[in-house]
Parts: structure tokens; sequence; C-alpha cells
């Protein structure tokens, strides 16, 4: 199916070209296409090689080459990197040079007042932290980014892991504001789509380029000066007659080095903890883990995903994504042994599924093939893995928040003790890791 004429002629636009190509610089572009039977389309690569946009003429070049699939949407990654040339580019943490500390604002549009109410609240916490000029909005489609503008942050913050410096920034700010955010989330009355405040920022991250179609709805994701917040309306964000602010890659060299400073005393890297503001009040949700509630025994199918959670994190250092893996990875292996697979058999090649049909799915970690949906979760028989799923079906089975963070950390320091190769290798992970513990997991709180 062609991309709709509306679009084609929306991305044809100078000014959109030339604001997606300000965005998309540096960073890995994603393209959403219209979905196809429930299922979201991405394209991620052209001719083996990652897409990218540096230059306004671009846009036109690949809305040209994607003419005949339905392209809506541009999104880019959160990190920045030195070079994208190859896939291998892009699995090196090393070659981040850095990522844009983002907050997610999400709500329903018949309740603008309080998506605008939270982001006031975000932006006087930022302003009382010094975060002036180096700081934009973008309307998203429903609700709001906040992205601080990663040039106002000194090169020696961003080493040695850019998403977890980023990652700290998000988690200081929120929990600054977090009693009165979730006050003003208390207020939301919508069912299906509560107002949420969340730190979303992981290493598979992408956001929607400022001037982008929404993926879903016929709007503009539109740059908003923070102080016009207040009079934001839905008609800026209209396909032909949009409104949107010029100036929002402004910034101050080194205005948010006293941000970071903050953050990274009080906020501690390794937790698995992310906030979430607004989620906790849904009637319909599980109790917040780490409550009052009796511990659950823990299987092999816990151990599993526990280390597997802490390989990824070890690997890539991401929080969300490693719970993810963790999770895929334990499914995984519960699934072949229940088809009576030999471990032989299991560590020597990938196992095959519907979903590895789609090449821009797949993903290596460590020396063995996953797939996972661009920009969100791993997955494996058509379903995606979560960070709550690994919440409630790994966390909880631990007795909750508290006493997982034992067994993470102990995990962590475990792992860590291995050279880099094996835990790189499936099989040597599975043999000399895993194994050792998989009985027995109180081991890893004894080693040394």
């Amino acid at each position: 199916m062609e991309t709709e004429p509306a679009v084609l002629r929306h991305y044809l636009r100078k000014e959109v070209q030339e604001e997606v190509a300000k965005f998309c610089r540096g960073r890995w572009v994603a393209l959403e296409a219209r979905p196809m039977h429930g299922k979201r389309i991405f394209y991620r690569y052209f001719d083996e090689k990652p897409l990218t946009i540096n230059e306004p003429a671009d846009v036109k070049k690949m809305i040209n080459r994607f003419s005949d699939r339905n392209i809506r949407t541009i999104y880019g990654t959160i990190n920045i990197y030195n070079r994208i040339l190859s896939r291998e580019d892009l699995e090196r943490v090393e070659n981040i040079s850095r990522a844009t500390p983002s907050i997610d604002i999400d709500g329903n549009l018949e309740e603008i007042d309080l998506t605008i109410e939270a982001v006031k609240m975000m932006l006087e916490g930022l302003h009382r932290h010094g975060v002036e000029k180096s700081l934009y909005l973008v309307w998203s489609g429903r609700g709001v980014h906040i992205h601080l503008n990663e040039k106002a942050i000194s090169e020696s913050y961003w080493r040695p892991n850019p998403v977890k410096t980023a990652h700290t920034i998000v988690e200081y700010i929120l929990k600054q504001v977090r009693s009165k955010l979730s006050e003003i989330a208390a207020k939301s009355k919508s069912y299906e789509k509560k107002l949420k405040i969340e730190n979303i920022i992981d290493v598979q991250r992408v956001f929607t380029s400022p001037l982008s179609i929404h993926r879903e709805l016929d709007i503009v994701a539109i740059t908003i000066d923070p102080d016009e917040i207040e009079n934001f309306s839905l008609e800026w964000t209209e396909l032909d007659r949009f409104r949107y602010w010029r100036e929002w890659d402004q910034y101050i060299e080194g205005e948010l080095d006293g941000l970071v400073e903050k953050a990274m005393k009080e906020v501690r890297v390794e937790s698995i903890a992310r906030t979430v503001i607004g989620e906790e009040l849904r009637g319909d949700k599980s109790p917040e883990l780490g409550s009052a509630s009796q511990p659950l025994s823990t299987g092999r199918f816990q151990v599993m995903a526990l280390m597997q959670a802490a390989r990824y994190y070890v690997l890539r250092g991401d929080i969300e994504q490693a719970k993810s893996f963790g999770l895929n990875r334990a499914i995984f292996y519960a699934w072949a042994k229940k088809r009576g697979i030999g471990q032989r058999k299991l560590l020597s090649k990938p196992l095959p599924s519907r979903e590895q049909k789609i090449s821009e799915l797949e993903e290596v970690v460590g020396d063995e093939v996953v797939y996972r949906v661009p920009g969100r979760w791993y997955m494996i028989g058509g379903q995606e893995q979560t960070p709550r799923d690994f919440d409630r079906q790994v966390v909880q089975r631990f007795g909750g928040q508290k006493t997982f963070q034992k067994y993470w950390e102990a995990a962590l320091r475990y792992i860590q003790r291995f050279p880099l190769e094996t835990i790189k290798s499936q099989r040597e992970f599975y043999e000399k890791i895993y194994l050792p513990v998989r009985d027995n997991i109180d081991k890893i709180l004894r080693e040394e």
C-alpha cells in the first residue's frame, strides 16, 4: 500500500525535513507504517544498513525509498552514536556518545488540563535545579515528552555509560516531585487511560521525531516552548496548519551539570527500579511489589529469569530491557524443556519461531539471536515480555521488591566474577554460571 497523499505531502515540506533532520542527526532511525492485521510494522534497515537521517534531503530520499510501505511516523533513538554504518555499530555501548534524558507524560485527550498541569509541575522541579533553557517539549500524540538537551551536559558525565547517566537524571528529578505528581494523577477519571508520568529511559528507546505524524492520529508531533505550555491547544497539531517552536534545540553548555552531580550522588544506578507515577492508581492493577504479601516459592523458571536479566544488565546496562530479556529467556528454556529438546541441541542454534521471519526484530545478545519489537520489548511466541510481567512472575515469587533486590545485587556480583566471553556465550553461561546455582539460588548470597 502506498504512502497516503496527505502524509507524503507533509514530509515533502521543507520545514518538516529540516526539523526531522535536526532531531535525527546521529540517531538510529525507525519508520513505522500503517499496521496490518493488528500488528505494528517497523523498518530500520535499507540494503542491510541502519536507517539514518543527517540532512533534510535524507527525509525525502527515505520517504521515496519506502513509498510503497504506507509510512506514517519517523522515530529517532534515545542514543546518539559516534557512527552508524552497520549493525555492529549499534551493538557497541562504547559507540554511544550521549543519550537524551526524557520524561513521558501520557494521558487522555479528554484530560489535557491534567497533562498540562503535570508538565508544569515537572518544569518547576527542573527550574529549581537550574534548568532554564536546555529543555523542550514534544506533544507526542496523547501526551508530552519532556526532553533535556543532551548537549547541555559536559562530556565527562557521559562516560562510561550514557544510558545510565540519562536514567539516573530522570529518576532523580521524578523522585523530587513524585508526591505532587501523584496528587495530579489521582485526579484522572479515565478508566482506560489514566494519566501516567514515567521514566522511559532504556537503551532501545525511540522517540517520535518533531514534526513527524503520529502513528494512529492524524496530528503532528509538535515542539512546544515550555513558557507556552499553559496556552497549548490541540489545534496546534493539525496536519495542514500545525504550529511549532523553532528554537527547541537551544541549550546552555554545562547547564545540566549541577543536576547530574546531584542525581549521581543520590540515585543508585544498579537499582532495577524505574519510577512510574499514576499507574499504581488503577483499580484493576495488581498491588505494588514489596508489600505485605507472603513470599511465593521460587523455581528454576524464576532463577533462570533472574540470572539472564542480570547477565543482560552486565553486558548492556539497561534495567528495563534486562527484565524483558530475562523473562524471555526463561520462557524460551521452559518451552524447549516441555518439547523434550535436549540441552546440546538447544544450545547449537536458535529455535525457529513465527516472528523470526521479520528481520527487523532480530537482535544479537552475546552470541545468541533473540527477537524484539523495535523500540519496545523482547518477544517470543508472538507475545512481548514486559518489565511488569517480570515483576509479577519473578519479583513477586522472591517475596517482593526488597527481597528480590538482595538476590539481584548478588547475581550481578556473582556474574561479574566470570570472563566477559563466558558471560556472552550462551553455552558457557548456561553450563558455568547458571547450572551451579540452578537448584540453590541462595548460593549466590554466600559467594565472595
